[in-house]
Parts: C-alpha cells; sequence; structure tokens
C-alpha cells in the first residue's frame, strides 16, 4: 500500500474520533449558544433583532371602522466577522513505512493533540475574543455592554455572606431595569475562585450550613420566575480582562441574547505530500465571535 494510503486510511479513524472525543474543560457551550447555521465561506453573519412600537390603548374597532391602527417595526442588525482558522501535523516518511510494514496502525496522537488545541481556541474565543484578529471579542470584552460600578467596591473572595447577598441582588435589579423589567438575568458568571468561596461562604453562628451559593441560586431563581445560576469561569478568564480586577458578567444566556457561531466545526484535512521525505495533514475549523444581539440584556461588573 503506498504510504500516503497508510496515512488516509489513519484520518478516516481520526475523523470519527474527533466527533465522539469530548474534553472535561472545555465548556463554553454551557456559556453562550453556539450557531452551527451558515456557511464556512461566508466572511461575516448578519444578526438582526427587532424592535416592535404601538400605542397599547388603541386598536379596538366599531362596525363604522374603516381605517386600522397599525404598528411599528424597526429592524437593527449587527455584523460579526467569521474567520478560518487552519493548522497542520507532519509525519516523517520512516514513521509510514514501518506502520505499513509492520501491520499496525499509524500513531495519530499529533493530530488528537491537535483537535483538543481546536477546542481550546474556540473556548478562549468565547469568552475573550481572538488577539489574532481584535474584530473578534468574547463574552466578556464586548464593547457593547454595559460595564457596571456597584455600591459595594470589594472583591467577592473578600465578602462576608450577607455582603455577598446584597452584591448580587443589585446586579440583578440592575440588570432587570435595563430590560425596562421585561426580562431578567438567569446566569451569572464570576472567576472560578470567587465561585468557589461562595460555595465554601456559611453565615456566622448559623443554625444550619446553607452556603452562599445555594441561597444565592435559590433567592435569585424565586426573584426572576425562573431558574438563575451562578456559574464559574474556566481557567482565569475572569481575571484577564481588566488589570488587577475580576470580571464577572450577568446576561441572559439563551440564542435569542446572545451566541457565537461557529459554521464548521474541527474537521480533518486531506493528507498530502510534502516534501521528500514529509507527508501532511491538519485541521481546519471556521468561526467568529460572541454576538450580544440584546446587548442591553447584560451587564459587566469589574472588583
Amino acid at each position: 500500500m503506498p504510504h500516503i494510503n497508510i496515512l488516509k486510511t489513519a484520518l478516516t479513524e481520526v475523523s470519527k474520533q474527533i466527533n465522539q472525543t469530548k474534553y472535561p474543560e472545555i465548556v463554553f457551550p454551557q456559556f453562550v449558544y453556539v450557531d452551527g447555521s451558515g456557511s464556512p465561506l461566508m466572511d461575516e453573519r448578519v444578526h438582526f433583532s427587532a424592535d416592535i412600537t404601538g400605542d397599547l390603548d388603541t386598536g379596538l374597532i366599531t362596525y363604522n371602522t374603516n381605517n386600522f391602527d397599525q404598528v411599528g417595526v424597526t429592524f437593527s442588525h449587527s455584523r460579526t466577522p467569521v474567520v478560518t482558522w487552519a493548522k497542520t501535523v507532519q509525519w516523517q516518511e520512516i514513521e509510514l513505512a514501518k506502520a505499513a510494514a509492520l501491520g499496525v496502525n499509524l500513531d495519530t496522537q499529533k493530530i488528537m493533540a491537535l483537535n483538543q488545541n481546536a477546542h481550546q481556541t474556540l473556548q478562549k474565543v468565547a469568552f475573550l475574543g481572538h488577539a489574532q484578529d481584535t474584530r473578534l471579542k468574547g463574552l466578556l470584552n464586548s464593547p457593547d455592554v454595559e460595564i457596571y460600578s456597584p455600591t459595594l467596591k470589594k472583591a467577592i473572595s473578600a465578602m462576608t455572606f450577607e455582603e455577598s447577598v446584597q452584591f448580587f441582588e443589585e446586579l440583578f435589579l440592575r440588570a432587570l431595569e435595563k430590560t425596562y423589567r421585561i426580562d431578567a438575568p438567569n446566569t451569572f458568571a464570576i472567576d472560578a475562585m470567587d465561585y468557589a468561596h461562595l460555595g465554601l461562604l456559611t453565615r456566622d453562628n448559623a443554625i444550619n450550613d446553607t452556603t452562599a451559593l445555594d441561597h444565592l441560586n435559590k433567592v435569585l431563581s424565586g426573584a426572576a420566575g425562573k431558574a438563575v445560576s451562578i456559574k464559574a469561569l474556566p481557567s482565569d478568564f475572569g481575571t484577564l480582562v481588566t488589570s488587577g480586577k475580576h470580571r464577572a458578567i450577568a446576561y441572559i444566556n439563551d440564542q435569542n441574547y446572545v451566541s457565537m457561531d461557529v459554521p464548521q466545526s474541527p474537521t480533518v484535512l486531506g493528507a498530502m505530500k510534502k516534501g521528500i521525505m514529509t507527508y501532511e495533514s491538519g485541521l481546519k475549523m471556521v468561526f467568529g465571535g460572541v454576538t450580544f444581539k440584546e446587548p442591553q440584556s447584560a451587564l459587566y461588573v469589574d472588583y
């Protein structure tokens, strides 16, 4: 069998593995809806939203009505750049020759490691955008989202039980007010160490051991009339936006409010000979940044 066929056979199996492999540390789909629609060939994605205006005290008709009231619909749109990412790995001819001679499978750990790198890239873009193309923004650094200054100027990790309740109640009410009291945030994303602090924090001299995290999830859900959760941002993303501070976000985690475009997930490239002694393959994907379709529904806090 020609050496390149050895590689092609191995890559066919790798394609199946890539679609089935999950990485526990890759959690960004829990924080933002991943939109896989659209063409991998597009350069940008246009997202539309509509504002409907009309008098709520009109519209009634009688037998003599000839003119009917109307409502106004204003469409607004945002454009999200879409970029192509590709990286390659190589095999020396001797690797393919040995696999052919011995009848063993070719070592494909190189491309599986590349697949992990691709998913880590998507996660980084989902939260912080991409340094090579600053048009791409993430969940934590959109210029369209308001940065709110809370009354309590204190790190979450240094708060008491009562202070943490005051802090999150203030953020919740401000976020609710920003949507004109139409909808409430359902997600608060905070630094992982701050999340751990809330999970260990209890009231002084309390009869029970209810943690601040459990208490906040319960009371915020009650106030919103729907499930609200405080989530831990992966890695140290919450500390990389503003120097010396942590960034948290309160937002509505729903595809109608915020999404990330990934028209093409990591896909194996065809094998080809490169040079006298080298064969090459790789991965390609197409993605955009995070788009807030209703930016007034989100709120940043730096602390």
